[in-house]
């Protein structure tokens, strides 16, 4: 990966949440900071995001629970909430 989107930190700041829609591997990866383990979240290369008004980027963030959020684009600007298992 050489570029990322926007930055979420966990509550408790032990991982921060970032996406990659800029690159050829889109997604939403999760980074535990006290042993630099990175894993994919979510694989984004299918979802049409929508893209923001100040770059090229999507918004994506995190709602309670660290659920991640991102706008899809479908023409009114929804948001949608996906319910995740996580391991």
């Amino acid at each position: 990966m050489n570029s990322f989107g926007y930055l979420a930190w966990s509550p408790d700041s032990a991982s921060v949440y970032f996406n990659t829609v800029l690159n050829g591997d889109a997604g939403y990866f999760r980074l535990r900071i006290s042993d630099a383990k990175m894993e994919k979240v979510v694989d984004l290369k299918k979802i049409r995001l929508y893209r923001d008004q100040f770059g090229p980027s999507s918004w994506t963030g995190l709602r309670a629970g660290e659920i991640p959020l991102f706008p899809r684009d479908i023409s009114t600007q929804e948001i949608y909430a996906f319910d995740l298992q996580l391991p």
